[in-house]
């Protein structure tokens, strides 16, 4: 049976150094895009508050193991890891507001909305999901490519993705059986992260039936992820997770649905299924699998 183990007991390697210098390069990146919006002063305060708050970076993550399929460099898609940073940014900020979950601390420091107003929250959300698209369009990427990515993250994103999953979220417009919560959670969480795996065939101007079936892994990734996240939220404790625990309390989960065991045997099976699909590409495909291992393993 699977367990969720800290990571503390594995020894620093090669995918930690790999990452670690990810993490290093996306926080730059954004640093710097975020340095040149200097029309208020206030305004670039906060949004540099909102995007370098402590985050796993985990979408860059799944960009850099999908890139490695096709031996891209990192320096190749940072601009697409910068504009998913962007816009997830953007998405936490707005979801902590007072209209939405309500949420007083993020990452274990008060929200965007507490550390300033509601209204500087609201613009920080338009202004980092706006330059989001900014960065790709004015990125040195093939023009076509580029086209089809912006297209691609701005469904991801929008009401056919993440902003619809979110409005069926807070509207409650759902009903509570497994194939409801699952495609609220692809729409809410997965569309995202199904680009992010499926960019690196994009970018490497791969077939679709490649880039359908990394679209796939992100999928099931996608239900990894929000799986252990609802494990973490119901056993966790806010100074760990960075932000408070059951604060979805009134609203039906899958690990409700299936009970703690099922959940965890359900992302177990996930977890071979995404792996089954990587297995065509062999080695290449080790950072990729070893990603999709840790997100299991997380502890926030």
């Amino acid at each position: 049976m699977l367990n969720l183990k800290p990571l503390t007991s594995r020894k620093f390697s090669l995918f930690d150094e790999a990452t670690h210098d990810v993490l290093g390069k996306v926080d730059k990146a954004l640093k710097a895009v975020i340095e040149k919006q200097s029309a208020s002063v206030q305004l670039q305060e906060a949004m540099y508050y909102a995007a370098l708050n402590g985050g796993k970076r985990f979408r860059p993550l799944l960009m850099m193991g999908s890139a490695s399929l096709f031996d891209l460099s990192f320096e190749t898609f940072l601009p697409i890891a910068t504009a998913v940073e962007l816009i997830h940014a953007y998405s936490l900020v707005h979801d902590d507001l007072p209209a939405m979950d309500n949420a007083d601390t993020r990452r274990g420091k008060p929200s965007c909305w507490r550390q300033y107003s509601e209204a500087t929250a609201i613009l920080v959300g338009d202004g980092l999901l706006t330059l989001a698209f900014e960065v790709i369009a004015s990125s040195s990427l093939n023009p076509t490519i580029a086209l089809e990515l912006v297209t691609k993250l701005a469904k991801a994103s929008g009401p056919n993705g993440m902003v619809g999953g979110q409005m069926l979220d807070i509207a409650q417009d759902h009903h509570d059986d497994f194939s409801s919560i699952t495609t609220l959670q692809r729409l809410k969480t997965g569309e995202l992260i199904a680009f992010c795996c499926e960019a690196g065939a994009i970018m490497g101007e791969q077939d679709p039936f490649i880039r359908k079936q990394l679209k796939e892994v992100g999928y099931k990734i996608g239900l990894i992820y929000q799986m252990v996240d609802d494990l973490l939220d119901k056993k966790g404790e806010a100074h760990i997770l960075g932000k408070p625990s059951q604060q979805d309390g009134d609203k039906i989960t899958l690990v409700d649905k299936m009970g703690e065991d099922q959940t965890l045997q359900k992302i177990d099976d996930l977890k071979e299924e995404a792996f089954s699909i990587l297995k065509p590409f062999g080695p290449k495909a080790d950072m990729f699998k070893e990603i999709i291992k840790r997100s299991i393993e997380r502890k926030f």
